[in-house]
């Protein structure tokens, strides 16, 4: 039988001496450097929302949705929102923003 051993190191600082410091909403477990004493995740469980979802919500909000109406049935923040709309943006050649005054 075969084992592997893993050795977690901060992100930060590379120390070894790490606490279990719970886990988050997504069941993943959380560490605690005592050395830097900066907290962190593991092994992150993978992205929250798919791609079909972010589609789904992007399409919603060009219908015209508000974004307080995507919020609702969707159960997205609009920071989130905002940021998957600002992916989709595509910039026009020539485009140097709005117009002052």
């Amino acid at each position: 039988m075969l084992s592997t051993t893993v050795v977690h190191r901060c992100p930060l600082y590379g120390g070894e001496r790490l606490q279990k410091n719970g886990h988050t909403q997504r069941g993943a477990q959380r560490a605690l450097c005592l050395e830097c004493g900066r907290t962190f995740t593991l092994s992150p469980k993978g992205p929250r929302y798919g791609q079909k979802f972010k589609a789904q919500v992007v399409a919603a909000y060009q219908d015209r949705m508000s974004t307080r109406g995507i919020r609702r049935p969707f159960g997205v923040c609009h920071q989130a929102l905002m940021v998957w709309v600002g992916e989709k943006v595509v910039i026009l050649p020539g485009y140097s923003g709005f117009p002052k005054g």
